[in-house]
């Protein structure tokens, strides 16, 4: 299945009704007595090309969403569409041809260290997920290298072990593991949280850059406005596993509707002169 065929005009991940419950187990048998709803009911589209971003306060749900989205986490009710085919048991698309929904989305995780294989050299970790998908292994390091280097990383990493490197260098060997299979959607689970802050500028300007060279989608979690603010095409707020507010970026951060986003924005800091 070609996804380069496909409409431009379709969404490139839409969501409907999403719901994710985890039981709530006790007593001696461990039965299960309740639920706790980490996501209620939430939609929203993600255009092809474009940036969105989901924001709110820690355990809000954001994760849990994004996790949601490539199985990690069981859905519990709701709908997923990929470029206008329906996921499930982790492919998109009819019984007759459909595709991984792997091949198509990757995540990139907050933690760049423990997300990476410790006992792996960057080669093994960047050609295992093509070499699993049947490429050879001469061919699987040659689009390692280019992803190296597109990433600003030498080509003498290969070697290397991840703890041989810094937390943004880390950062940069998941954004190209995650470029291996060719993905058209990258869901980015606060990827800049765990960085300094001119590391942090520097990631968000390699995703720019993909997003554009690359024609990614992006679904970009974040509690920091700010980074939202110069990134984002449009903002999704959540708050208690609801989505309060959605819209486009410049829209949603300077005439918020919500009342839970006007204190989101108004817990900013600035500085300003008395």
């Amino acid at each position: 299945m070609d996804i380069q065929n496909f409409d431009s005009a379709v969404p490139a991940l839409e969501v409907n009704g999403l719901t994710v419950k985890f039981p709530i187990r006790g007593g001696v048998f461990s039965k299960v007595k309740d639920y706790f709803t980490a996501v209620d009911n939430v939609s929203f589209t993600l255009p092809q090309r474009k940036i969105l971003s989901i924001v709110g306060e820690s355990g809000c749900g954001k994760s849990t969403l994004v996790k949601s989205l490539v199985g990690l986490v069981p859905v519990t009710k709701g709908e997923i569409n990929l470029f206008g085919l329906p996921v499930k048991n982790g492919r998109a698309g009819n019984s007759k041809e459909s595709v991984r929904v792997s091949d198509l989305v990757q995540m990139i995780f907050q933690d760049p260290f423990s997300s990476l294989n410790p006992r792996q050299t960057v080669t093994e970790i960047l050609t295992a997920p093509v070499i699993a998908r049947g490429v050879s292994f001469d061919d699987a390091c040659k689009r390692a290298r280019e992803l190296l280097d597109r990433v600003s990383l030498p080509a003498g990493a290969m070697d290397k072990f991840p703890h041989e490197f810094s937390g943004g260098q880390r950062q940069r060997l998941c954004i190209a593991r995650s470029l291996m299979v060719r993905p058209k959607v990258l869901l980015c689970d606060e990827v800049t949280s765990a960085l300094d802050v001119s590391v942090q500028a520097q990631i968000l300007h390699l995703l720019d850059d993909l997003r554009c060279d690359l024609g990614l989608s992006i679904l970009f979690i974040s509690h920091d406005m700010q980074v939202v603010r110069a990134l984002s095409d449009e903002v999704l707020v959540m708050y208690f596993g609801h989505a309060v507010e959605h819209g486009p970026a410049d829209i949603v951060l300077t005439n918020p509707q919500n009342d839970y986003t006007k204190k989101l924005l108004a817990s900013v800091p600035t500085i300003r002169r008395k």
